[in-house]
Parts: C-alpha cells; sequence; structure tokens
C-alpha cells in the first residue's frame, strides 16, 4: 500500500508540473498577441476594398502608424459593386475606440517595397459619429493602394522573366559557353594560372639564390658596398656645398651671383623702358614709323631689285642668268692651265729673249 501511494504522489506531481507549464505557456501566449489578447477587451469592425492587395489574415492593424489589432478574415464579400468585391473584418482593442470616428478612412500599406501588408486606420475628428462594433469604415483608395497592386503583379512577372533568363544564362554557363562558361568549364585557363605560378615561383627562388641581375643586386654584398660608398661620395659632396666650397657651394651661399643677377635684371627693365620710350638706336627703331615705311620702301625695292635679277636684267641679271660669262671663264680657266702646264715643261721657251737689231 505504500509503495502505491507513492506511484500515485510521483503521478501527481508530474501532472501539476505538466499543468503550471501548460498554464504558464497560455500566459506567455496571451501576452504576446499585445493589444488584442486574451486579457484586452475588443471589438469588431471592417471594411470593403476592391482587391485584398495581398492582405491575409493575420496582418497587423494600425491606428495612426499604431498597431491596435489584427485582420481576422479576408474574403469576397458577394456584394455586386465592384469596389465592394472584398470584405475584411478586423478586431481592434476597445480602448482606441473612442478614435475610431465616421470620418475615419482605412487604406492598405506594406511595409516596404516586399513587406508585409498591413490595415491603417485614420484618426477620426472629435465631433464625427462614433464607429460601434460590428461597424464599417469606408475603405479608401490612394495612388500606393493601385501601385501596390498593380505593382505586386508587375513585380511577379518580372521575376518570372529574370527567373527565365537566369535559367537560360546558367544554362549556358553550364554547357561551356561564352566567356564565364569557358572560365568555369574550361581548365585552360586553370593551367595557365598554375604555370604562370610555377614561374613566379621558380623566379622568386633564382632571385633567393642570387642568381640572375636582380639576385645578384639583392644577394651580392657588392652592390650594397658600391651604393653605401655613392652615398657616402654624395654626403662629403652635400657637406662642402654647405660650407660653399667649390661652384656649387658658391652658388648656394654667396650672394654675389643673385646680386649680379639682380642688377642684370634692372639693367634689362631700364633697357625696355628706354625702348618703349623711343630713346637710343633700338627706341627708334622700336617707336619710328618714319624708319618703318622707309625700311617697307627699301625692302619693296630690294624686292624689284632680286625680281630683275631672277628676270635676267641689267648686269646683275645677266651675271646670274646668262651662261655666257660662266662659259668664257671657264674656257680662260682652261686655257690658262694649258699655259701653266706647257711652261712648266720647257720654261725657257717662254724665258728666251730675242733682240733684234734692224
Amino acid at each position: 500500500m505504500p509503495q502505491r501511494k507513492e506511484i500515485r504522489w510521483s503521478q501527481l506531481k508530474v501532472g501539476l508540473v505538466s499543468l503550471a507549464s501548460i498554464v504558464l505557456l497560455a500566459i506567455v501566449i496571451f501576452l504576446i498577441t499585445g493589444e488584442t489578447g486574451f486579457f484586452a477587451e475588443t471589438m469588431t469592425i471592417r471594411t470593403y476594398s476592391p482587391d485584398a492587395g495581398g492582405l491575409r489574415t493575420g496582418a497587423t492593424v494600425r491606428l495612426a502608424g499604431v498597431d491596435v489589432g489584427i485582420v481576422r478574415q479576408v474574403a469576397l464579400s458577394g456584394r455586386p459593386n465592384p469596389s465592394e468585391a472584398v470584405e475584411i473584418i478586423m478586431e481592434v482593442n476597445r480602448k482606441f475606440e473612442s478614435n475610431l470616428r465616421a470620418d475615419s478612412r482605412i487604406i492598405l500599406a506594406a511595409e516596404g517595397l516586399l513587406g508585409d501588408r498591413y490595415i491603417n486606420i485614420s484618426k477620426g475628428s472629435p465631433d464625427a459619429a462614433p464607429i460601434p462594433s460590428g461597424g464599417v469604415v469606408p475603405f479608401r483608395e490612394t495612388p500606393e493602394f493601385s501601385e501596390l497592386v498593380g505593382g505586386s503583379r508587375d513585380l511577379v512577372d518580372n521575376l518570372n522573366v529574370l527567373t527565365s533568363r537566369l535559367n537560360t544564362i546558367v544554362g549556358t554557363i553550364e554547357s561551356g559557353q561564352g566567356t564565364v562558361g569557358k572560365l568555369i568549364q574550361d581548365d585552360t585557363l586553370y593551367q595557365r594560372l598554375n604555370a604562370t605560378v610555377n614561374n613566379a615561383d621558380k623566379l622568386v627562388t633564382d632571385i633567393t639564390s642570387g642568381r640572375g641581375s636582380i639576385g645578384r643586386l639583392l644577394v651580392s654584398e657588392d652592390f650594397y658596398e658600391h651604393v653605401n660608398t655613392t652615398v657616402t661620395k654624395l654626403e662629403g659632396i652635400a657637406d662642402r656645398v654647405e660650407s660653399g666650397e667649390g661652384t656649387l657651394g658658391k652658388l648656394v651661399h654667396d650672394p654675389t651671383l643673385y646680386q649680379n643677377a639682380q642688377e642684370m635684371v634692372s639693367r634689362g627693365s631700364l633697357l625696355l623702358g628706354n625702348i618703349n620710350n623711343g630713346q637710343g638706336t633700338l627706341g627708334k627703331l622700336a617707336n619710328d614709323e618714319e624708319l618703318y615705311r622707309k625700311l617697307d620702301t627699301s625692302i619693296g625695292k630690294l624686292d624689284e631689285v632680286l625680281t630683275g635679277i631672277r628676270a635676267g636684267e641689267g648686269s646683275m641679271g645677266r651675271l646670274f642668268q646668262d651662261p655666257t660669262l660662266y662659259n668664257n671663264l671657264n674656257s680662260t680657266s682652261v686655257e690658262v692651265r694649258e699655259l701653266l702646264a706647257d711652261f712648266r715643261k720647257d720654261p725657257k721657251k717662254f724665258l728666251t729673249i730675242q733682240f733684234r737689231i734692224f
């Protein structure tokens, strides 16, 4: 008998724990249900719209953007008016009843572009009549509602088209067509990359071991010593320049060159000022219009003379254009050379002096 009592007491404890867990779970569910939980007093309202627009049972109902209830039913109303084709029944917390007035309106909205649909009720004015439980709140169509209804359909159509195109592209890639398909299916690129990596590895190995020009530059100490010597010499040159030694040092430290350059610039400015004022020969050349006219006239006459020379007019023209003088001079030159040749052969022939007495 005591053993049976212990078994019953154990079963009773298990039952009590299970019952407490169920009650606690129910309380949590009631609290999660929010404004329309079992502990909240609710009221039912309804509206009629031309299209459900993707609204589902259990969707959120908001008053001026604040959650106040849920959608209990979305179904066809059976009414002949197309604008009242869908009946939407909502359950709202009764503590917001004072905000539901005859001038309140219901609109269908969405959380973002692809978010869930929900009902939003505008707050009514205090002067308007209140809406009782089971009453009808007018549905207001907005441009957003038309875009919402039409956009969801267009979105589905576009997604279908996009899916078909993606399937075509994926099939093309899997068959090895196109650049992407060849990159994925053809192992030629992999082999080339592998060969390139191997060559790079060999190059790094050669450089590390001191082979080749780059390897010698990196590994050889002679290069370091040469660079170090060069840097030391450059430091010595820099020290001499800083101390004012040599031509470069004097250029850096001696102000004489700067003073001479400044004096030269001053004289140049003075010279340009005199030229602009018409002083001196250069000034007259730059500013005297009479000299310009004379030069222009002289150049014109010189051009006429050159034109006449080219045309063979006058003595100079004949000298430049007539070949007779050139031919005569050429013949004379030939005869003179022949005479000199004869003279060299027999100079007595030309030096004999004959005296004749009549």
